[in-house]
């Protein structure tokens, strides 16, 4: 009888989800690799189709020692829990055993062999146990690479993404643009076109009398006039609060005072593309404005309305700047906490 070594492995994504199983079958100097993918299956499903798979491919009775990183699968022969389901006809107690057609056609192809079933630590210094990861892993990423199989489900694994390079091809006086390549986690590659933008400050000031202070310019990426709280980008290690204050006595002449400003959220408008993080204040202030110091090239003006007139033009559509509605509808919610 022949002695053999078998090394196996499986994976998933999402676990239900596209998955791949690898065997490396050694006799002698000689190594066979195979390996195969399933687009809606488990991990513990793959773990044992490699088993399955590797037995299938022995053209002969052989004597093996099974090496696999999955304790559900030696387990389930070291403790002798595969006979006992067996036995009780694929249940465990009053519930069905999971995937026992695998299990049934292991226990067949165990009589036919010899096996010792050994368990080895996953993703460590077993060096045929990482080469079955990976092929595994490398089956289903390619598979799904060439049929894009998983973009008709829902994706339910890691979301996250690795920059493997950027490039700036932009760098303008607000904000500069940058080409990345990404790998997913589901073995894809794509390119993001970033909008890199150091950060913005708002803030919703009222006075004694509860009218709130906006600012009305012209926008040319809107191509319109609108009318927003007032707003600025951060300076180079500029304190958001520090933006807020200094944004406020620059558009409207009103002078806030630090310990009187309260952050009322964080906001990100539009992450698909940009890194703009805006944050939005509230304050109540003395309504004796100074002079306004606009930058050069900043044509707007100050505006003083009734805070629950200016509320109900955010929320009835009337005013069209997103930081504005967000601003307004949070500080409503802290005026009547408040109340």
């Amino acid at each position: 009888m022949k002695s053999v070594s078998i090394h196996t492995d499986g994976a998933c994504s999402g676990n239900p989800g596209p998955g791949g199983w690898a065997a490396i079958i050694v006799y002698g100097k000689k190594e066979l690799e195979l390996c195969g993918f399933e687009p809606d299956t488990t991990n513990n499903r793959m773990e044992l189709t490699a088993a399955i798979k590797a037995l299938e491919a022995l053209r002969e009775p052989c004597r093996i020692n099974l090496y696999s990183d999955s304790t559900y699968l030696v387990s389930a022969f070291n403790e002798g829990w595969i006979y006992n389901w067996s036995a009780h006809g694929w249940k465990r107690g009053k519930e069905d055993v999971k995937n026992p057609d695998l299990f049934k056609r292991l226990l067949e192809l165990s009589a036919v062999h010899n096996i010792t079933w050994i368990h080895v630590k996953g993703h460590a210094d077993n060096e045929y146990n990482n080469r079955c990861d990976a092929l595994a892993v490398n089956c289903y990423k390619e598979h799904l690479a060439e049929t894009g199989a998983d973009r008709d489900r829902p994706y339910t694994g890691v979301l996250e993404e690795t920059i493997e390079s950027r490039e700036t091809y932009f760098r303008g006086r607000v904000f500069d643009v940058e080409k990345r390549q990404v790998s997913l986690p589901d073995g894809y590659k794509s390119e993001r076109e970033i909008v890199l933008h150091p950060g913005g400050a708002a803030i919703v000031a009222l006075d004694a009398d509860n009218n709130v202070f906006l600012v009305r310019q012209y926008r040319s990426a809107a191509m319109q006039p609108m009318l927003e709280i007032p707003a600025g980008r951060l300076e180079k290690g500029e304190d958001p609060k520090a933006a807020a204050i200094r944004e406020l006595r620059e558009e409207t002449g009103l002078t806030a005072e630090p310990d009187k400003v309260e952050l009322l959220t964080e906001v990100y408008a539009t992450p698909g593309y940009c890194s703009e993080k805006l944050s939005i204040y509230f304050t109540k202030c003395d309504s004796a404005a100074g002079k306004p110091h606009r930058d050069a090239g900043e044509l707007l003006r100050c505006e003083k309305l009734l805070f629950t007139e200016a509320w109900s033009m955010a929320v009835t559509g009337r005013l069209k700047d997103s930081k504005t509605v967000v601003g307004l509808c949070l500080a409503k919610e802290r005026l009547d906490t408040n109340r």
